[in-house]
């Protein structure tokens, strides 16, 4: 349940979203959210009850994310 819930969380965040959160001075907060997003999945993969497709991907989406902080 954790991880779909993870999987929403991360899905109503776009590439551009972050982006624009760059753009707009906030790169740092965007990182905070990302990583804080990022520990969550840590907690839950670490519950035991891990759907690896879920699991994948909430990784992907993150990494995508982090990707979009990145570009410059």
């Amino acid at each position: 349940m954790l991880g779909n819930t993870l999987l929403k969380l991360v899905g109503l965040l776009s590439p551009d979203d972050v982006k624009e959160l760059k753009a707009a001075g906030c790169a740092d907060e965007a990182k905070v959210i990302l990583e804080a997003l990022h520990r969550v999945a840590v907690h839950w993969g670490g519950t035991g009850s891990v759907n690896k497709k879920v699991w994948a991907g909430i990784q992907v989406r993150l990494n995508e994310l982090r990707a979009a902080l990145r570009e410059g």
